[in-house]
């Protein structure tokens, strides 16, 4: 990359930026401390050190993702996030590695009917919403009918895939993900980006039906403009890349393709410098990991990103925070 990554953000491991739009507090929690945290109990786990192995255990549980007894990794996520991830198989396999749709829709479903949830969620409100994903509702245009055919799972990726081949009008071929590294405008430390296709020039995102755990669920509108999370997401990938981008939005109802204007994406591109420049500043000030964590507001009431956390977790996050 051509950009040491300085002692005053490896001591917070603290690599590199991406999209700021959770809160700094967040930020630095998760990467100062939940990933060491998560480090330590893998290496106790596989005998590199010496610790206590059902702490060890039970942290790879609250914080994320760990490996079964039968080495199979699973994601402590909400159906949400698994079913997302899934219609990303489906459009990965379909559109990139030229697989039919039977076969693309088969590994999708596979990855839906593997979810695993945290032990500490509510696992009847989860498999209902997860069974309700797959249960045969609509019709072909993705409205209740007497006489369904389409799962909304199905509907989704359906209408990913058009959109995606929509974006990518003129194309020659989709490609998948990349990774996107480089500098950002007025930081130090080097800017990442995952896109979703075409080098930067499309990203994905589904939108889920709401009261999904009843018999009456409702479908959520597609946006007809940018989300500003997204924004700024595909703002980063414009300047690493160079590319317009385009994002397509998913539901069961159909899909919309949305292009930002350049001066939208640099407005976006600012927010961005800005909120990384902070984030160094901070860790430049700080004297350790609680320090910089209380140069933070915490946003505890922001559920977007403390709300899948094991209680164990966010307790600690609190006490951390000094907020017990």
């Amino acid at each position: 990359m051509g950009i040491r990554n300085k002692d005053w953000a490896e001591r917070f491991n603290y690599k590199w930026h991406s999209n700021p739009s959770t809160p700094d507090a967040w930020a630095f929690f998760n990467k100062a401390i939940i990933r060491p945290m998560q480090q330590k109990a893998w290496q106790i786990i596989v005998g590199d050190v010496d610790g206590d192995e059902a702490w060890a255990r039970q942290v790879l549980k609250d914080t994320g993702h760990y490996k079964d007894t039968q080495g199979l990794t699973q994601y402590n996520d909400n159906p949400a996030m698994v079913c997302g991830r899934a219609v990303q198989v489906y459009t990965d396999m379909l559109l990139v590695e030229d697989a039919s749709p039977n076969e693309a829709y088969s590994e999708a479903i596979n990855v839906v009917q593997g979810f695993q949830g945290g032990h500490w969620r509510n696992k009847d409100k989860d498999s209902a919403i997860i069974n309700n994903r797959e249960r045969i509702y609509f019709d072909a245009e993705g409205k209740r009918s007497k006489e369904p055919i389409q799962s909304e799972f199905a509907l989704v990726c359906e209408n990913a895939a058009s959109g995606i081949r929509e974006a990518a009008s003129g194309s020659n071929r989709i490609i998948g993900e990349i990774d996107l590294f480089g500098p950002i405008p007025h930081c130090e430390l080097p800017y990442f980006g995952k896109p979703d296709y075409n080098e930067g020039k499309i990203e994905l995102k589904t939108q889920w039906d709401s009261a999904a755990d009843t018999d009456k669920p409702r479908a959520n509108s597609l946006p007809k403009a940018i989300k500003a999370p997204h924004m700024t997401q595909l703002a980063g990938y414009w300047h690493l890349s160079g590319l317009i981008p385009k994002i397509v939005y998913a539901n069961r109802l159909g899909y919309v393709v949305l292009e930002p204007t350049e001066e939208a994406l640099q407005f976006a591109l600012h927010e961005i410098s800005m909120a990384c420049k902070r984030r160094e500043k901070l860790m430049k000030i700080a004297d350790d990991a609680v320090d910089l964590l209380n140069l933070t507001d915490p946003h505890f009431a922001d559920g977007f990103v403390w709300r899948d956390l094991s209680p164990r977790i966010l307790m600690q996050a609190k006490e951390l925070f000094g907020r017990t």
